[in-house]
């Protein structure tokens, strides 16, 4: 029953994380209007990579969430054998998002790592 109720968490929190990183986006590119109210998040990244262009730096940032978010639903969908190597891939993955999203990967996260914590207590 936990490993269900692990699975529906980490799904859960995945479709999270692909909505919160794609919204950003979407405020960052002007695809949702907002009044110029995501300007502070253009200005404030810092370059990585070389890249110092604000726009690209977000767009990796955003990127990598939303892979990771995909990752972490994968893992939960398809459990391998080993369901405690899945658990681990979801928790680091609800664990980096931070690296990536941070305050916006806080609910994603979370359940990424309750899901990955069900999972292994369950096995």
């Amino acid at each position: 029953m936990t490993e269900n109720r692990g699975r529906y968490l980490v799904i859960i929190g995945g479709v999270l994380g692909i909505f919160v990183s794609l919204g950003l986006y979407g405020l960052i590119e002007g695809i949702i209007t907002t009044n110029y109210i995501a300007i502070g998040f253009i200005y404030c990244a810092t370059p990585v990579l070389g890249i110092s262009d604000p726009k690209t730096v977000l767009a990796i940032y955003t990127f990598s969430a939303t892979a990771l978010a995909v990752i972490g639903i994968i893992a939960a969908y398809r459990l391998s054998e080993n369901v405690r190597n899945s658990a681990f891939i979801i928790i680091a993955s609800g664990l980096a998002g931070f690296l990536f999203m941070g305050f916006l990967w806080i609910p994603t996260g979370i359940l990424f790592v309750l899901g990955g914590i069900l999972l292994m207590k369950d096995n």
